[in-house]
């Protein structure tokens, strides 16, 4: 067995896909810990209330992030993974996103900036909402596809590393009173910010590669391209933040931060999905004979963590000093929602998109996303935050079954 590992390493892909795994892992498992350090002293030291309005301040600049991202993290990471013998192809591509992603951004900041002066429930909290676009900007420039394509996951831990322990540093010495609530949004923004101009200095000096500005007939094609991608990765956070969204102008802030929190406990299993789908990824690309090993693998190993992960919820709960009534049936029905997601991961993103079916992935993601778009309002309305979480977890629903059913109708045209 020992023999067999030993051998198994020394296999070039391999090597490098348990490197990526661990340079991931520990990354996330930062990103898991630092939240459960920084989220109780935050609900005990800001309230619920205020809390709230970070949330509903994040779920906002959402909508735009996920315009800025515009599915590059598979577009670009795919072109990447491609062409990364060629340094000319590279230095074209990175030009190429960069530039979309200038225009994109500067797009979102004409609207969210007005927006923020023109609606009263985010002029309540002017300086949140200015300081979380700080926060789009740092993230919008910040080349994490281009690492993911040539699977260098170790510069993407290190400098997420530098972003979250500014965060927290910053956190537990500025933030004291419910009044400084509006330092979260400026602290992360501004470690974005600096890690985002610091990782382009690294992709030009270590690659060997040029920035420059494309010409925009070139961007125009590119995101013509990229469109079914970017339906795939914003319809689903469109109705993801627009129930959190909703929950927040509906329901108030309070119950924003309550939802809030408990999404962001039960972001420790799409942590997890996001460190192996993320790692597999260009690995599938090449090596499409890999996926039926992975897919049974890993769909078993989630649920199985998912099942561990609900029975230990409460001590967390405790720990972080949620003792709403409802907490625990929010838990439950998120928690199904991400073992959804999981399987869509794995049948939509490693199998459609890796052989190129961007397609039905975008008819996929934006049928569920429709159907929960149109649930998210009469569910809140009528059933509260529990409604919000029925919602949430019914779409991921409709887009692991469909993604799963999908893969079964080509797998079997295939063979």
């Amino acid at each position: 067995m020992i023999k067999r590992l030993s051998s198994l390493l020394k296999n070039k892909d391999i090597n490098r896909l348990v490197k990526n795994f661990f340079s991931l892992s520990i990354l996330k498992v930062i990103n898991l810990i630092l939240p459960f350090v920084t989220l109780p002293y935050l609900i005990k030291t800001l309230g619920l209330e205020k809390y709230g309005a970070i949330v509903l301040g994040l779920s906002l600049v959402a909508y735009f992030q996920s315009l800025t991202d515009y599915g590059f993290n598979l577009s670009a990471t795919r072109e990447i993974a491609k062409h990364r013998s060629s340094r000319k192809q590279l230095s074209f591509i990175y030009s190429k996103t960069q530039t979309s992603k200038l225009y994109l951004l500067l797009f979102s900041l004409s609207i969210i900036i007005p927006l923020i002066f023109i609606v009263p429930q985010f002029r309540e909290d002017l300086l949140v909402y200015l300081f979380i676009c700080l926060m789009l900007i740092g993230q919008s420039l910040f080349p994490e596809w281009f690492f993911r394509g040539m699977e260098q996951m170790g510069y993407i831990t290190i400098l997420d590393v530098i972003i979250k322990g500014g965060f927290t540093i910053g956190v537990f010495s500025l933030i004291k009173s419910p009044d400084d609530y509006w330092l979260y949004p400026f602290l992360f923004g501004s470690s974005y910010l600096f890690v985002a101009i610091l990782s382009h200095i690294l992709v030009i000096r270590k690659f060997r590669l040029k920035l420059y500005l494309v010409k925009p007939s070139k961007v125009i094609k590119a995101l013509k391209l990229g469109f079914p991608l970017f339906i795939n990765q914003f319809m689903p956070n469109f109705y993801n933040n627009t129930t959190t969204f909703l929950i927040g102008m509906l329901l108030g802030k309070q119950a924003a931060g309550l939802f809030g929190t408990i999404r962001q406990i039960t972001n420790l299993l799409n942590v997890l999905n996001s460190v192996v789908s993320t790692v597999v990824f260009p690995y599938l690309v090449r090596r499409q004979d890999k996926f039926g090993v992975f897919s049974k693998l890993y769909l078993i190993g989630f649920i199985a963590i998912s099942a561990l992960i609900t029975l230990v919820h409460k001590p967390i709960f405790e720990w972080i000093g949620i003792n709403n009534t409802e907490s625990s049936i929010l838990f439950y029905i998120l928690i199904v929602g991400i073992v959804f997601i999981a399987t869509y991961s794995i049948y939509s993103t490693n199998y459609l998109i890796s052989r190129g079916y961007d397609q039905i992935v975008m008819k996929i993601t934006f049928g569920a996303s429709i159907v929960g778009l149109l649930t998210s309002y009469p569910l809140i309305s009528n059933f509260g935050i529990i409604g919000g979480a029925v919602n949430v977890a019914f779409a991921q629903f409709l887009m692991g079954g469909l993604a799963f059913l999908s893969f079964k109708v080509i797998n079997n045209q295939s063979n």
